[in-house]
């Protein structure tokens, strides 16, 4: 092996011609070049980082596997060059995650499953002397003042250098997060316990902003009720007049045949007429039918050539003149004679 720097102006190792028994024959420069980074930056936030470590099993082989005070190992750093599909990234970590490890991805372009794992983004240097930077996996939550539901709040992506970003999660300073849309990111407990107050706000408004409209609409659904009722009460009470007079109509249509009855009683009495007459001359009292009109009363002609009045059928005679002769008249003062 033989020691070079990088374009990026950084040191490292290099095979001139690549065994077969060597770990890092098979990986690109860039690859082993940033895993030298990774585990430059744990080292200089004070923990102890192996390259090409695996478990046991051999289920997982870390790139970078960083140790705890107990020499325990606690986080694994992979640096993911090649492409690897959101699945395999999930199913990568979850093995991590079995054997208590977890784990953070890194990479220097945008990747599909940068979002539903916890990783990192990456830009190389510049310039000489200057560092990794993180470009996308960090994030705060902002909230401006004062922290009220009206104001405006967002998580919102930082950039900063590796070795801050590396040091902060191996301290447990960062952890990695969920957002609501499934995101994953790094992010410091104190931006989370923002975000929880902020979420629970803006439940407790939408709890309120729920029961007022459940209570606009059961007032809403009252009143309606109410104008039924009153369009029901006041149906029945149309419908209780118009019997109310149709009963009285009857009653006086009653009255007034009974009033009639009484006075031809009284008449008949008065005339001497026995009373197995009085239905016959009841019967003959009976008012005439209403007159026909005149057009009506016009009869055509017959058909032998006889006179219009030769031919004509006679009717009943009228008994008008026996029912004004039986019927009292009024005088002028409006008394019966």
């Amino acid at each position: 092996m033989f020691a070079r720097i990088s374009p990026h102006r950084a040191k490292h190792f290099y095979h001139q011609v690549r065994p077969r028994d060597c770990a890092l024959a098979n990986e690109s420069a860039e690859h082993h070049l940033l895993k030298l980074e990774l585990a430059t930056a744990a080292r200089a936030a004070g923990f102890r980082a192996e390259l090409e470590v695996g478990n046991e099993a051999r289920t997982w082989r870390a790139d970078v596997l960083v140790f705890d005070e107990r020499d325990r190992p606690f986080m694994a750093l992979e640096a993911q060059l090649s492409p690897m599909t959101p699945q395999d990234a999930r199913m990568r970590t979850d093995r991590y995650a079995a054997d208590g490890v977890a784990v953070c991805w890194i990479s220097v372009e945008k990747r599909p499953w940068e979002r539903g794992v916890p990783s990192l983004r990456l830009a190389p240097p510049r310039n000489r002397g200057d560092g990794w930077t993180v470009r996308y996996g960090m994030a705060r939550y902002t909230w401006a003042a004062p922290h009220t539901v009206k104001t405006k709040a967002a998580w919102t992506h930082i950039s900063c250098s590796l070795d801050d970003v590396i040091r902060w999660i191996l301290q447990g300073r960062v952890h990695a997060h969920t957002g609501p849309g499934g995101t994953v990111w790094w992010t410091a407990p104190s931006y989370v316990h923002l975000a929880i107050v902020r979420a629970r706000l803006e439940a407790d408004a939408e709890a309120v902003m729920q029961e007022a409209a459940a209570e606009q609409r059961r007032q809403a659904a009252e009143q309606r009720a109410a104008a039924t009722e009153r369009a029901r009460l006041a149906a029945e009470q149309r419908r209780l007049a118009a019997e109310d007079r149709r009963m009285a109509a009857e009653e006086q249509a009653h009255e007034e045949q009974q009033a009639e009855q009484e006075r031809l009683t009284a008449f008949f009495e008065h005339a001497g007429i026995k009373a197995s007459l009085w239905p016959a001359f009841m019967e003959l009292v009976r008012p005439p039918p209403a007159r026909p009109s005149r057009a009506a009363s016009r009869a055509p002609p017959m058909a032998t050539g006889c006179s219009s009045t030769a031919g004509r059928a006679r009717g009943p005679r009228s008994n008008w003149p026996v029912w004004r002769a039986l019927t009292p008249q009024r005088s002028p003062g409006g008394l019966r004679t």
